[in-house]
């Protein structure tokens, strides 16, 4: 071994066709080494995204009453409409991403354990809103927290009409809490 790190060295100072030939050998056996393990390592990653598109179209404006609250759960949005408009909410709870279940009355309970500061009251005890199942946050309607570690209220999404009269919705777009849809 120790004569052959002698010759390398001699071989280093001159660059005879022995020595450049083993260099370019060396060279294209670590070239060859390294594409090997990137393209292993690649393979570990799926190319494929299985994940719904972001913006999809849902029914049109008029098949929605005021008042209503429409869950989509395999889309994890909210469309609710009031008196002012539509607005769209992403069912992702803000405290670990888990979809909360929509229940007619997420209040009364509390209200009988005698939690204060809700919007409900003795006198209207129900109010409709959402339960996460995960680590029990709760928002009202409204997509407002108001009771367990979520931090803020679910995030609005963007809506529009398009041009075939369906409501068009857009997951990616994060839009002002006062955004209403006027139809």
């Amino acid at each position: 071994m120790a004569a052959g790190f002698r010759r390398l060295v001699a071989d280093s100072r001159t660059v005879s066709r022995r020595s450049f030939f083993a260099m370019t050998g060396w060279l294209a056996f670590v070239g060859a080494t390294a594409i090997a393990l990137f393209q292993s390592i690649r393979f570990l990653q799926p190319n494929a995204l299985y994940e719904d598109p972001a913006a999809f179209k849902a029914d049109p404006p008029n098949s929605y009453a005021v008042g209503s609250t429409t869950v989509l759960i395999d889309k994890r949005v909210v469309i609710n409409r009031d008196s002012d408009g539509f607005y769209a909410i992403s069912l992702i709870c803000t405290h670990l991403g888990c979809t909360p279940r929509y229940f007619p009355d997420v209040t009364s309970d509390l209200i009988a354990q005698g939690v204060h500061g809700l919007r409900a009251n003795q006198q209207n005890k129900e109010l409709p809103g959402f339960k996460c199942p995960c680590h029990g946050s709760r928002y009202y309607r409204d997509a407002v927290n108001f009771f367990g570690p979520a931090p803020r209220p679910m995030d609005r999404v963007h809506m529009e009409v398009a041009r075939d009269g369906k409501l068009y919705i857009d997951r990616s777009i994060i839009v002002d809490r006062s955004f209403r849809l006027k139809v």
